[in-house]
C-alpha cells in the first residue's frame, strides 16, 4: 500500500511502508530488491527493503529491513545480521551453534529488551 508520495523536483518517488517483525517498527522503502534503479553504483547481496537517502542530495541507498533466510520474517537491519545470508535474532539465538559467538553476543545486544531470548 502506498504511504506517501513525495515530489522530488524532477520525479515522483512512491513510498510503501515495512514493518520489522521482531521490534513492530514501520519503515518507509521505496524499492524491494538487490539493486535500486536510482543508485546503480550499488547492488546488495541479498534482496531488500531500501530507501533513497533523504539526507543526501547524491543518489544513494539505505537498507531498511529484508527477509530472514531460515523463517521468512520481515525484519529491519538492527534485529538482523549478514552472515553469508540475512538471519533474524530470533533464527540466530535459537541457532547459536551455527554461528561465531561474536555475532551471537551482537545480536543479543541489538534485539528489543521485550523478546523472547534463547540461550
Amino acid at each position: 500500500a502506498v504511504v506517501s508520495t513525495q515530489s522530488t523536483g524532477k520525479q515522483e518517488v512512491k513510498r510503501d511502508s515495512v514493518v520489522c517483525q521482531l521490534c513492530t517498527v514501520t519503515y518507509p522503502y521505496d524499492y524491494y530488491g538487490k539493486k535500486a534503479p536510482y543508485c546503480t553504483g550499488v547492488v546488495f547481496l541479498d534482496d531488500a527493503f531500501l530507501l533513497r537517502d533523504p539526507y543526501s542530495p547524491e543518489p544513494r541507498v539505505l537498507a531498511i529491513a529484508a527477509q530472514c533466510s531460515i523463517c521468512s520474517s520481515t525484519v529491519c537491519m538492527n534485529c538482523s545480521v549478514f552472515y553469508s545470508k540475512r538471519f533474524c535474532g530470533r533464527c540466530v539465538l535459537g541457532n547459536v551453534a551455527s554461528f561465531p559467538p561474536q555475532i551471537v553476543t551482537f545480536i543479543q545486544n541489538k534485539l528489543p529488551a521485550s523478546d523472547d531470548r534463547v540461550t
